[in-house]
């Protein structure tokens, strides 16, 4: 039951992710996309594997589903949430963008608990809820700082990144 649903997210994210006005070059995207991919992995391979905070499902299509909202889901919320913040200049619009998406991945996170894809022994949705708010400012400052390095080669050479 949750592999379709993840599945159904994910190419909604996509959608919304290609027909979003983006200030971010494809280039920058694609190092966001990818360097926010590994630090969900490795947030997740850490609290299951080393630490064993958490507890992943044995079943292969609910842990699939679980790949798909870390390896896929995550990284495009950091998309739109760092294309969003660069398009919004009001603090209230920022923050609302903000608070939403933290909000999404918490409800995402809730589904896993109900579909059974996570167990939390020895820990809880609140320290999911405050380390995903932290993932949400990571992705902010990462792409202000693709940004800054994108603007910089547009003013020096003229060209994008």
């Amino acid at each position: 039951m949750s592999l379709p649903f993840f599945v159904s997210i994910l190419i909604i994210l996509i959608y919304i992710v290609i027909f979003m006005q983006k200030k971010l070059s494809f280039t920058s995207n694609s190092i966001q996309f990818m360097v926010l991919s590994i630090i969900s992995t490795n947030y997740i391979t850490i609290l299951t594997n080393n630490l064993e905070w958490v507890k992943a499902s044995e079943d292969v299509t609910q842990f699939v589903s679980l790949l798909i909202n870390r390896e896929c889901i995550l990284p495009l919320v950091g998309i739109v949430m760092v294309n969003g913040y660069l398009n919004y200049g009001n603090r209230t619009h920022r923050f609302l963008l903000f608070v939403s998406l933290l909000f999404f991945i918490s409800v995402l996170d809730i589904l896993h608990i109900h579909f059974k894809t996570l167990e939390y022994p020895q820990w809880s949705l609140l320290n999911t809820i405050i380390i995903n708010g932290t993932y949400l400012l990571i992705c902010i400052w990462i792409g202000l700082g693709l940004y800054y390095l994108q603007k910089k080669e547009e003013r020096d050479r003229g060209q994008n990144l």
